[in-house]
């Protein structure tokens, strides 16, 4: 039931959905509240508001709910039924089509940091081949084969670049290669953690990019983490936070 989780009055981040029906974090989120129960999954939200402009969310549309709560972080998709004014305030009601899932806030802590990594762009040419071997289409052994030296040739590519921000959900990196926004990335992570050094294979999604003024030939790019195991995960936040412990020693001495 919702009503074990949020109060009346509870904050909420609201976010569009992207093309994969994931939180757009392209895209600000718009802040809104929590005005009443009306059903057992369906509620109540006071119409965003951003620098004091109140945003329309459209009926039928799905977005992204965060909630505040005194229980921590929760968030769920929605779909927007209606929207209507109740005393003079626009509300919109929504449906919530998920269960709420609880987000630690650690895991959105971003280390501002310069750390050397390998990445490999995963090609549609390497889609196809990989599928191609999934499903074994192919003429003859010699076709395999040669689809396979093909592949392996694209699996060897990897590319140098530098990470300045990380996160447990995703990082920023510079590189002077191309890559558009929504392609598929593999990036090799090697760092010390309890004086072992351990490497994470992470897959991620670029969601942004922008050509560095200061830096001729060279692109920031911004990725999330996608599939990424919890165990991996915890490493990583692990990490960053040994990190930034690290650093705060530093600026006291």
């Amino acid at each position: 039931m919702l009503g074990e989780v949020l109060l009346v009055g509870d904050k909420i981040d609201v976010r569009p959905l992207d093309h994969a029906g994931r939180p757009a974090h392209t895209v600000r989120s718009f802040v809104s509240q929590l005005i009443d129960f009306v059903d057992f999954d369906v509620i109540n939200i006071a119409a965003p508001m951003v620098l004091g402009k109140t945003i329309i969310l459209q009926v039928g549309e799905y977005y992204n709910l965060c909630f505040y709560t005194n229980k921590g972080l929760f968030q769920g998709n929605c779909v927007v039924l209606n929207n209507q004014k109740e005393n003079n305030i626009l509300v919109s009601l929504v449906r919530i089509t998920t269960n709420l899932e609880k987000l630690q806030r650690r895991q959105y802590y971003r280390l501002e940091c310069i750390h050397e990594i390998e990445y490999h762009f995963i090609s549609r040419e390497e889609e196809m081949i990989q599928k191609k071997i999934q499903n074994n289409d192919f003429i003859d052994q010699e076709e395999r084969n040669n689809f396979q030296n093909r592949l392996n040739i694209l699996l060897a590519d990897w590319t140098k670049a530098s990470i300045t921000d990380l996160s447990g959900g995703g990082a920023k990196f510079n590189s002077s290669s191309i890559h558009e926004k929504d392609d598929i990335v593999q990036i090799k992570l090697d760092f010390i953690a309890n004086g072992e050094l351990k490497r994470l294979l992470l897959a991620a999604d670029i969601i942004s990019f922008n050509k560095m003024l200061n830096q001729s030939g060279a692109y920031e790019y911004r990725v999330e983490f996608t599939d990424i195991v919890q165990k991996d995960r915890e490493a990583l936040i692990k990490y960053i936070f040994e990190q930034e412990r690290r650093l705060r020693r530093n600026d006291k001495s």
